[in-house]
């Protein structure tokens, strides 16, 4: 796989916490990635390249992920949503469309919840945590399933990623499980679309059902035969998704 074209990286501090920036691309449309729990933004490298054709992209690494400096402090997503609403503040964005991966869909929501003046859109691909499941043991034993189904190359970042991040991933779990998507999102004022792998045993479709059902006028689609981290191999037909409807820029 093509890497993402960044263009720039810097580290900012908001709230004691450091995040890592990256961006790619020119267009008028500002969008936004974040990242799942334990990993960092590399896995958004293909779906980046395709979206970074017509929009400017950034990639947020939140604290303690990725080459994100941990933080002294434990911080739930409300937390984290929090400090990504201080990043598009600091970058002067507004009519953003932010996309979540995974636990990234819960920070984008509260981020959503918390400035939602910022936000145009919400796109939620394989939105955690599945409210019949939420245990470590359950988590663990469906992140293991999708292994089965997940490239080669998706495995190594992903793998590689939680060794770097363990003592991260460790103090997020319980914050994570706890939150309650389902909630946030029926607080939330802009359109939200999720996205989901027909294969993933982590996001099964009756919990993006449930979702639908208790926040009226989400949309949703499905990735035909693909896993959990869906948009590596399926980068294209992700963005897409992401931007239905959106305008983009002349050929």
């Amino acid at each position: 796989m093509k890497p993402a074209p960044w263009e720039s990286q810097g580290v900012m501090s908001l709230n004691n916490c450091d995040v890592v920036l990256r961006s790619a691309g020119r267009g008028a449309q500002a969008v936004v990635l974040v990242h799942g729990i334990g990993v960092s933004s590399r896995y958004f490298g293909p779906l980046a390249a395709e979206l970074a054709r017509d929009c400017t992209v950034y990639a947020v690494e939140l604290p303690g992920f990725g080459s994100a400096p941990r933080p002294s402090r434990t911080l739930d997503v409300p937390d984290l949503g929090g400090i990504l609403a201080g990043v598009l503040a600091r970058l002067g964005l507004t009519d953003v469309v932010l996309i979540g991966h995974s636990m990234g869909c819960q920070v984008v929501a509260e981020a959503a919840r918390q400035a939602p003046h910022m936000v145009q859109r919400l796109v939620l691909l394989a939105p955690t945590v599945n409210d019949r499941e939420r245990s470590a043991v359950m988590q663990g034993l469906r992140l293991l399933q999708d292994t089965l189904h997940e490239p080669a190359g998706v495995n190594w970042i992903v793998f590689s990623d939680y060794v770097r991040s363990c003592i991260q991933y460790a103090r997020t779990l319980r914050p994570m499980l706890e939150h309650r998507l389902e909630d946030v999102l029926g607080s939330v004022i802009c359109p939200a679309h999720i996205v989901r792998g027909e294969k993933d045993p982590i996001v099964p479709g009756d919990w993006v059902g449930r979702l639908v059902g208790a926040c009226p006028g989400v949309t949703t689609d499905t990735v035909a035969g693909a896993p959990h981290v869906f948009m590596y191999e399926g980068a294209a037909q992700t963005a897409r998704c992401c931007m239905a409807g959106k305008p983009h820029a002349p050929a």
